[in-house]
């Protein structure tokens, strides 16, 4: 028949087809498109005859970005910065500290939150030991700490009253060589929150990172 597509224009058609549906999937992952977005323009996407059927489907989405590597280095233990890391105690009480930037960890740090609230960030930190023990105090006040995805974390802390709540932890790199955090404590009608995020990320974009980490892996 004359009017029956050529086997090429099958080929192209395909193509198109299978290069939509990876765009709708990575918006969907980057917030784009909702769910039901996502199912319906799919489902048409299956149902399209022709290739600008299919350019019309994704004409209003962004060109996905190339690939950026998201390795993570280790983090380095400078021994020769423990002369300058001398044991800190931190104190919020009824008001607020903040401990951010570029300073050097030493090997323990005493952390108190009474009627206040405290924020020790990590992430461009200094090590200067291979292990900070971090002693905090939550009294009717909050602490959180920030940490890489590089740096280990293992929390002993005991609520009475109170919450302590880890999502960090992990390494993201197997390295026995990384600094492990070590936050021991307690927290008494207090709050004690550990948060993983990557340099300069906020709290916002590093829950909207988790969300399309975990689409990510439905898809696969």
């Amino acid at each position: 028949m004359s009017g029956a597509p050529t086997p090429g224009s099958l080929v192209a058609l395909r193509d198109r087809r299978e290069a939509a549906i990876q765009r709708l999937a990575d918006s969907f992952a980057a917030d784009l498109l909702t769910l039901d977005q996502f199912d319906e323009r799919v489902a048409r996407a299956h149902g399209a005859a022709t290739v600008a059927e299919l350019d019309a489907l994704v004409a209003d989405l962004p060109a996905s970005a190339p690939a950026t590597s998201t390795a993570l280095v280790p983090l380095a233990v400078d021994a020769g910065l423990s002369s300058q890391a001398a044991k800190k105690r931190i104190v919020a009480f009824f008001g607020s500290v903040e401990r951010r930037g570029a300073w050097i960890a030493p090997d323990h740090i005493s952390v108190s939150a009474v009627f206040g609230a405290s924020v020790i960030d990590f992430r461009e930190a200094r090590f200067s030991s291979k292990t900070i023990t971090l002693d905090v105090r939550a009294i009717f006040g909050s602490l959180e700490v920030i940490v890489p995805p590089q740096l280990a974390v293992e929390c002993d802390g005991s609520s009475i009253f109170g919450n302590i709540e880890s999502h960090g932890g992990g390494a993201a790199i197997a390295d026995p060589d990384r600094p492990v955090l070590r936050i021991v404590g307690t927290a008494f009608f207090g709050n004690i929150d550990v948060q993983t995020r990557l340099p300069g990320e906020s709290s916002r974009d590093a829950r909207r990172r988790r969300r399309r980490e975990r689409k990510a892996l439905i898809r696969t």
